[in-house]
């Protein structure tokens, strides 16, 4: 089984973390921008009350996936710190390698998969 240990060139790993953390935040720029609008929208423009009522859906759901990617956002952000103190990849719980096949998917995964579900299973 493949680990981040196993020739993984960190300082790739370290670039594609940026990327997709730049990517994220990019993101939530557009989304805020998009509520904001949705926000303004729904005081200028008096409309009945299915136009108010599906621009307060329509600003729930953009605030839910800002909420989302913020987060991302905040994950991708200690996985790069913990890149640069030398425990990324490793689980929190064990100590073990997390697999590589993990990491590519989670990257800000602090658990290998049997700790993960050991934990999920105790709450």
């Amino acid at each position: 089984m493949t680990s981040v240990d196993d020739g993984v060139d960190l300082e790739q790993v370290a670039a594609l973390l940026r990327q997709r953390h730049e990517q994220t935040v990019e993101q939530i720029r557009v989304q805020t921008a998009e509520s904001h609008n949705l926000r303004q929208a729904a005081r200028h423009e008096p409309g009945d009350v299915a136009d108010a009522g599906s621009l307060i859906s329509d600003t729930a759901q953009h605030d839910i996936v800002t909420a989302k990617l913020t987060e991302q956002a905040e994950r991708l952000s200690a996985a790069l710190d913990r890149l640069r103190d030398g425990s990324f990849g490793r689980c929190g719980t064990c100590g073990q390698q997390i697999p590589l096949a993990r990491m590519e998917i989670m990257p800000w995964a602090t658990h290998c998969i049997p700790c993960q579900q050991r934990a999920e299973r105790g709450r």
